[in-house]
């Protein structure tokens, strides 16, 4: 069944691509290697631009090709007969619960640092909003506070913020 792309679709994915060929474009005005060698200004937006447009016209591809055969509200049934369809109320509180735990997170970062509390809202939004098990919680934030450790800190060197852990606040002391 050949299906028709959905404009609306297609417009969302071209913006998503112009924003990251804008992102790579805009990263030549900085230099890729610093002055010590280390990597520089614009290794994150040239690497992330690109990224981005390759996703979008992959997406922009997906809906060439699949267009509203994908759109489950065009059929009419759910693709899966044994899923219910989601509870609108359910939808909001986890909305809500996120949202907070985003401001409860930017509030901690003074506190905890970056790393740390993206650790933890990591843990609590994957054992307490998505209900998965305590264990695969803990791996992943344990994961997801390594690699930002690697790739900030490590790797590209970026200043965090280390609240508490910050060394030059204990040896004031």
């Amino acid at each position: 069944m050949s299906a028709q792309a959905r404009r609306p679709v297609l417009a969302s994915r071209a913006v998503l691509t112009l924003v990251g060929l804008v992102f790579f474009l805009g990263s030549f005005a900085y230099d890729w290697t610093a002055e010590d060698g280390s990597i520089g200004a614009a290794a994150l937006p040239r690497t992330a631009g690109l990224l981005l447009v390759l996703v979008g016209l992959a997406l922009i591809a997906q809906e060439l090709r699949s267009g509203a055969a994908m759109d489950d509200e065009v059929a009419g049934t759910p693709s899966d007969p044994d899923t219910e369809p989601p509870d609108p109320a359910r939808t909001r509180r986890k909305l809500v619960t996120v949202f907070a735990a985003m401001v409860a997170a930017a509030l901690l970062i003074p506190l905890t640092g970056l790393l740390p509390t993206l650790a933890l809202l990591t843990l609590f939004l994957s054992a307490v909003v998505e209900r998965q098990p305590f264990w695969r919680s803990a791996a992943v934030a344990a994961g997801v506070g390594a690699a930002g450790y690697l790739i900030f800190v490590a790797l590209l060197r970026v200043p965090l913020p280390l609240g508490l852990f910050d060394p030059a606040l204990w040896s004031a002391l």
